[in-house]
C-alpha cells in the first residue's frame, strides 16, 4: 500500500461503527494497563499500555492510531492524574499511534514459536512482520519516549537546561534496555489480537 494511501484508508475506517467500537475498547484496555507497571529497579519502569495503542494502529492505521493516542493520553490522565495535564506531552502519544499505524497497518503479525528449537525457525519464517514490529517500537522509543517526551518536559520546566543532555542520554539507555522485552511481548500480543479479530469479524476484515 502506498504511503499516502495509508492515511486515506485509515481515515475511512472512522466511518465504520465496528472500527470506532473496537478502537474504544482497545483505548479502555490501554488506560487500564497504565496501572500495570513493573519496576525491577527504582529508575526503570516497564509498562504495558502501549499494547492497546499498537493494536489500534495495526487494525485501523495511522489516522485512527493518532486519535487513539490522544484519547488514551487524556483518559489516562483523568483516571490516573500525574501532575498537571499538558497538551505538549499528548503530542508524543499522538505521534506514537501514528507510527504504529504507518508500520503495522493491515499487517499479518508474526507467529513465533517460543518452544526450544522452534524460535529461530519461526523468526526466520516471519522475518518481515517481526522486523516491522521491531522498527515500529524502536521508532516510538526514539522519537516519542526519548525526543518528544524529553523536549516536552524541558519546555514545561521539569528538566533544567543544564541537565537536558543528561536526561536525553538517560532516556536513551532506559529505552534501549526495555526495547527487546517490549518487542518480545508485542509480537505475540498483536498476533493474538489479530487472530481474535479475524475470528469474530471474518478473515477479510484485516
Amino acid at each position: 500500500m502506498a504511503f499516502f494511501s495509508l492515511f486515506k484508508c485509515s481515515a475511512l475506517e472512522l466511518k465504520s461503527v465496528r472500527s470506532v467500537a473496537v478502537t474504544a475498547l482497545l483505548t479502555a484496555v490501554s488506560v487500564v494497563l497504565e496501572f500495570l507497571v513493573i519496576q525491577p529497579v527504582p529508575d526503570l519502569k516497564f509498562g504495558f499500555s502501549f499494547l492497546g495503542l499498537a493494536a489500534i494502529g495495526m487494525l485501523y492505521g495511522p489516522v485512527v492510531g493518532a486519535l487513539g493516542g490522544v484519547a488514551i493520553d487524556v483518559l489516562g490522565w483523568l483516571v490516573k492524574p500525574t501532575g498537571s495535564f499538558s497538551p505538549i506531552l499528548t503530542v508524543a502519544t499522538l505521534v506514537e499511534g501514528l507510527i504504529y499505524g504507518i508500520f503495522l497497518y493491515r499487517m499479518s503479525p508474526a507467529k513465533l514459536d517460543f518452544t526450544r528449537g522452534g524460535f529461530l525457525k519461526s523468526l526466520k519464517q516471519n522475518a518481515v512482520p517481526a522486523l516491522k514490529t521491531f522498527f515500529a517500537r524502536f521508532t516510538v522509543n526514539a522519537v516519542c519516549n526519548v525526543l518528544l517526551n524529553t523536549v516536552g518536559l524541558f519546555i514545561l520546566g521539569y528538566i533544567a537546561a543544564d541537565r537536558l543532555w543528561l536526561s536525553l542520554l538517560t532516556r536513551i539507555g532506559k529505552n534501549a534496555i526495555l526495547l527487546p522485552f517490549e518487542v518480545i511481548i508485542l509480537i505475540p500480543v498483536l498476533y493474538m489480537i489479530h487472530s481474535a479479530y479475524r475470528s469474530v469479524f471474518g478473515k477479510k476484515t484485516v
